[in-house]
Order: C-alpha cells, then structure tokens, then sequence
C-alpha cells in the first residue's frame, strides 16, 4: 500500500490542566489546524488514528474548514487519503 503523506507536525496541547484544545495541534504546509477529535481504532495488530481538525474563524462558525487526517503509525506520519 503506498500513502502519500503530509508534511504534518504535531503540536501537544499545554499541560496545565484549563487549556484547549486538549489534543493539541498539528501544522500543515504552515498553517496551524486545531484538534478537536482523535479517534483511535485497533485491529489484528494494525492502529489506524483518525483526527478531527479545524482551523479558521473561531467566532463564526460557518467561516471554520473541519478536516479529517489520518494515521496508519500512531501519529507520526499523515495522510488525507484512507485505504
């Protein structure tokens, strides 16, 4: 199977017990997207990670672009496309 994956890093949440998000963040060619979800789903030895993210106006909902990304190595790499 070959993935074409993002150059995505990911960005842990503040530890201080009252910041949000509480997954983090991941930068995208750039561009900060908040986690608002991370799924994990585990089967016959395989995890696939499957991530909620948003980025945009945080006042107006309707100006917010909600993505999914995933990963098939426990959140080290990324990719938009699902096999």
């Amino acid at each position: 199977m070959i993935v074409k994956t993002e150059k995505a890093t990911w960005l842990p949440p503040v530890k201080d017990g009252t910041s949000k998000p509480a997954h983090g963040w991941l930068s995208i060619d750039g561009k900060i997207w908040q986690i608002t979800n991370w799924h994990s789903f585990a089967d016959f030895g395989a995890t696939l990670e499957t991530l909620t993210i948003q980025r945009g106006n945080q006042v107006e909902l309707s100006k917010r672009e909600t993505k999914e990304i995933y990963s098939y190595d426990e959140g080290e790499t990324f990719t938009f496309d699902i096999e």
